[in-house]
């Protein structure tokens, strides 16, 4: 029988082994969609593979340039606090009182979007534009939840089950 007054903790994490399966998926889709493009325009692979080797490559480094100051995973709830890994191994802890809202978005790339009612109250307190993207909220904050464990659909169960209900 489960004890009622018990802490519940739990904690998100970054999964090696979701991102290796991630990354064997997209390297047999990319040899797929490259041996079909040199079928179908008669191409030589390799000429293939270095123009769109290219266009990837800067895609994949923009992106990490563009992430750089989100906050990461790992996150972790309790019972009154979020705590998020932020930019430099800093953290940053809400209150669940604190958060006007906190959503799972996305399926394909999920994130998670928190938005505190009083940036001064969180620990450390945000300054505007420190944890934020460009077209957010200057305190908005978006933390990546691709490769998470366990997945996106127990932080929403989470998420609903700890925020103060309006």
């Amino acid at each position: 029988m489960a004890d009622l007054g018990a802490s519940s903790v739990m904690d998100f994490r970054y999964s090696p082994r979701r991102h290796r399966r991630a990354m064997v998926l997209a390297v047999l889709g990319a040899a797929a969609l490259l041996a079909f493009y040199t079928t179908v325009f008669d191409e030589v692979w390799w000429q293939v593979l270095l123009r769109f080797g290219m266009i990837g490559a800067i895609v994949a480094l923009t992106t990490n340039w563009q992430l750089r100051r989100q906050p990461r995973l790992p996150l972790r709830l309790t019972d009154e606090t979020l705590h998020l890994s932020g930019p430099n191994g800093t953290g940053l802890s809400i209150d669940w009182v604190n958060i006007a809202s906190a959503q799972v978005r996305g399926r394909l790339d999920p994130r998670l979007v928190v938005r505190p009612l009083d940036p001064e109250q969180t620990r450390p307190p945000m300054r505007p534009g420190q944890w934020s993207t460009p077209g957010r909220g200057p305190h908005e904050l978006v933390v990546r939840l691709t490769w998470m464990t366990p997945g996106p659909d127990a932080l929403r169960r989470e998420l609903a089950r700890r925020l103060p209900s309006t």
